[in-house]
């Protein structure tokens, strides 16, 4: 497997890339490469690329970039993105297998009481990358959720926590760059009545502000999913 995805799959990425127009996609695919052996850690890399095809598709003009993963822009405005990945866990696996067992409904993503709360996760991934967050811009942290237990529905919640935890920090802390969260959601897909949506966005209460063109243009993100030309291993 670690051949094909050497010679294989890591090229086709690296070419779609830059069929969408985006760059800095050669530097990247040396990163794929170096964590190819790791199928985990390959498949939290490739979370960068799931978000750049996103932003791509929506009209944004993407830079992929060491740190943070992404430079964003619409009309001169320029966003920062951090992306980062709520692996499957344990609970998810265990769930699945209830499910196939029952013919009922099953209670899913309910996590063990050693874990913390869903919410708390989210808060935590903000905090815990503040060093990536570029000072005097709009930083955006950007979550892709592979788990039944961390998506869309408590990511306002997530937000309000962080909120809660940078009111009490430093005036200069670098977490007072963050500006957004958005989840895309991997496993759980809401009926709006319209349509499905698995793509949720959320502004911080405190951090630099964006526009209300560049707030707006990235609400309405609300579908996506990997584009079906492109080999999937995530």
């Amino acid at each position: 497997m670690d051949d094909r995805i050497q010679s294989v799959i890591i090229p086709c990425f690296i070419a779609k890339l830059k069929e969408a127009g985006i760059a800095g996609v050669d530097d990247y695919g040396k990163k794929l490469k170096q964590n190819a052996r790791i199928i985990e850690n390959l498949k939290d890399f490739l979370m960068e690329a799931h978000a750049a095809f996103m932003f791509s598709h929506y009209g944004f003009t993407v830079t992929m970039r060491e740190s943070p993963d992404l430079r964003i822009v619409l009309d001169n405005e320029t966003v920062y993105a951090e992306v980062k990945h709520f692996r499957e866990k344990e609970q998810d696996r265990t769930d699945q297998e209830a499910m196939e067992k029952s013919e009922d409904l099953v209670a899913v993503g309910i996590l063990p009481p050693n874990e913390l709360c869903p919410w708390q996760q989210i808060a935590n991934r903000a905090i815990k990358y503040e060093k990536q967050y570029v000072e005097n811009a709009p930083n955006l942290l950007v979550l892709v959720s592979d788990s039944n237990a961390v998506g869309g529905s408590v990511l306002e919640t997530g937000v309000v926590r962080f909120n809660q935890m940078v009111a009490t920090s430093d005036a200069n802390s670098p977490l007072r760059r963050l500006s957004a969260v958005m989840l895309v959601d991997e496993v759980n897909e809401l009926w709006t009545g319209q349509d499905l949506v698995n793509v949720y966005f959320c502004p911080t209460a405190l951090g630099v502000p964006m526009s209300a063109k560049m707030t707006e243009a990235l609400t309405v993100i609300q579908k996506w999913s990997w584009p079906r030309d492109v080999i999937n291993i995530a």
